[in-house]
């Protein structure tokens, strides 16, 4: 019984500063407005410095991109050029090599008109 009376008076004391801390004026002066106007004044200056700032870093992410695919295409360039003189380079060596090797059939044909096992043997490789 005693505790639930301790429990109360408590609670009633407590109840009381809560209900003075609301009725507690706070005066709000002209100096405040005037604090809260100059803070909202360089909140304003730092947002539009901000903003101006993201606008500088995408003009140089653009920049950078613009640099990027110059390099892409240089290299891309520089791939395709190798490739092509390669293929062109082995094409004109080999070409000479070709008309050898028919005038070496030609001349096999010929001298196997005379010879039956060499006639023999270019027919099994599929050359007759």
């Amino acid at each position: 019984m005693k505790t639930i009376q301790k429990i109360t008076v408590f609670i009633l004391l407590i109840l009381s500063l809560v209900g003075k801390a609301q009725t507690t004026v706070i005066p709000f002066t002209l100096d405040d407005r005037d604090r809260i106007i100059r803070t909202e004044q360089k909140v304003e200056s730092v947002k539009t410095e901000m903003i101006s700032r993201f606008e500088a870093m995408d003009k140089r992410f653009d920049q950078f991109f613009n640099f990027l695919w110059a390099i892409i295409g240089i290299f891309t360039t520089m791939m395709v050029s190798i490739f092509g003189f390669a293929f062109w380079d082995r094409k004109l060596s080999l070409a000479p090599l070709k008309k050898d090797d028919q005038r070496i059939v030609a001349v096999l044909v010929d001298f196997a008109k005379t010879q039956p096992k060499l006639n023999e043997i270019l027919k099994n490789a599929g050359l007759l």
